[in-house]
């Protein structure tokens, strides 16, 4: 009798055992599965920064003035060079003709002249450097705010540039949404063309 009780309470404990670890397999199942689902879903975009740069409204605008400046820079340039070439033709034109004291001091005026004119076409070309880039720091300052709102919007985990993506379905280009959002943004960029040192102004309305 004793060991009957005992066979049964064996295969009763072998019963409880196995439930148990079945019910704790389901419940790993049952973990594993609500961790999956919190895992959030990652939204990706892409935007051609170079033709948002150059099809914005405010680049448009801008592009003119700063074609102007740059005919101005070079037409000036070519100007100065001309009459150094020309003076340089002159210079060599009296050499025969002036006693070796007095050439040399035309010489030595000459080449003080033509230090003066180099560094004057530095400076206006880092003035120009400057104004460009402050153009188009500009309008980049401008197309990060607004990519983010897009990136929000859209609930994008990541915004990439264009030429870093091989291929892609053309939903994921938000370049017609960011360059929309930034022509109400920035519509132009004001610059002022001032001398070294003093900076660039520019405005946006």
């Amino acid at each position: 009798m004793i060991m009957r009780m005992m066979s049964a309470i064996c295969k009763l404990s072998r019963y409880v055992v196995s439930g148990v670890l079945l019910i704790s397999c389901c419940c790993g199942f049952e973990i594993v599965d609500a961790r999956a689902k919190e895992t959030p879903t990652q939204l990706l975009g892409f935007l051609d920064v170079q033709r948002i740069l150059a099809e914005s409204l405010a680049s448009k605008r801008i592009r003119p003035e700063l074609n102007k400046l740059r005919k101005e820079f070079q037409t000036r340039v070519s100007d100065q060079e001309r009459i150094l070439r020309q003076a340089e033709q002159e210079l060599s034109r009296q050499r025969v003709l002036l006693a070796p004291e007095a050439f040399a001091q035309k010489r030595r005026l000459f080449s003080a002249e033509a230090r003066k004119v180099q560094k004057s076409v530095r400076q206006r070309k880092s003035e120009l450097d400057r104004v460009i880039a402050g153009t188009k720091n500009e309008i980049l300052k401008n197309l990060i705010v607004v990519a983010k709102e897009v990136a929000k919007k859209r609930k994008l985990s990541v915004l990439m540039e264009k030429r870093f993506v091989f291929l892609s379905h053309r939903s994921l280009d938000v370049t017609n949404e960011i360059i929309t959002l930034l022509n109400k943004r920035l519509p132009t960029v004001k610059i002022v063309f001032e001398k070294a040192g003093k900076g660039l102004k520019k405005g946006t309305k």
